[in-house]
């Protein structure tokens, strides 16, 4: 059954791990700014480049995760498409999933996904993706020690998505969310509010500052969506 929330956090593409992330006061901040009924971190919470294991990346963000495990009964990961070792969370107690769908206030019918799904490279190059995380990892290791962000943001463009491609696919299979009076999801980095068809989409963004713009989170109280800077 579909549970009805009256107030939810939503954000993703946090990318721990990365060497451009270093928010996690900011993100801790957020999270207590309000008592939320779901704190939901909408997928790519990990990065394949980053060279390092999960478990290294838990001790590395203690605060985060020491505060989540709190509100752990809260707290939904979905599954993006950098996600490949996110079962540790729930050896943690927390909720991993595909997708999270609830219930608004007044009765909104919400869905959250991380996004991938509308990008052809990831169906296509899923297989080989998850091959060259090796290969990635080391790249990562090597991006570290240079420890010049404005070069990494230079490398990581060239694997950049085709954010054009991402919503033209999305409009066109609105219609499977005619089911849906808002669709949540993330992956292009990209703040966005819109509409196709009935459906209203918003869009979180990111945390690497790939569009020079501060990182963003949507909050959903009282039937209403704001997507909002953390600054």
């Amino acid at each position: 059954m579909v549970k009805k929330y009256h107030k939810v956090f939503v954000t993703g593409d946090t990318h721990l791990g990365d060497v451009v992330f270093n928010y996690q006061d900011k993100l801790v901040d957020a999270i207590k700014r309000d008592n939320f009924d779901a704190v939901v971190f909408g997928g790519d919470t990990f990065d394949p480049w980053r060279g390092n294991s999960i478990r290294e990346i838990l001790a590395k963000y203690d605060q985060l995760f020491k505060f989540l495990q709190k509100i752990k009964g809260r707290v939904v990961f979905i599954r993006g498409n950098h996600d490949q070792d996110i079962d540790i969370l729930k050896r943690l107690g927390f909720s991993v999933r595909k997708r999270f769908k609830y219930i608004g206030s007044l009765g909104e019918r919400v869905k959250i996904i991380h996004g991938h799904e509308f990008d052809d490279d990831c169906r296509r190059w899923e297989f080989i993706t998850r091959k060259v995380s090796f290969v990635e990892n080391k790249i990562n290791q090597c991006l570290t020690k240079i420890d010049n962000q404005t070069f990494i943001r230079f490398i990581r463009l060239l694997g950049d998505i085709d954010l054009k491609r991402i919503l033209e696919n999305f409009r066109a299979r609105a219609n499977h969310y005619r089911h849906t009076d808002a669709l949540i999801f993330g992956h292009t980095h990209l703040p966005m509010t819109d509409e196709a068809g009935k459906v209203k989409f918003y869009n979180w963004g990111g945390w690497q500052k790939d569009f020079d713009l501060d990182p963003r989170v949507v909050i959903h109280k009282e039937g209403k969506f704001s997507n909002l800077d953390i600054k």
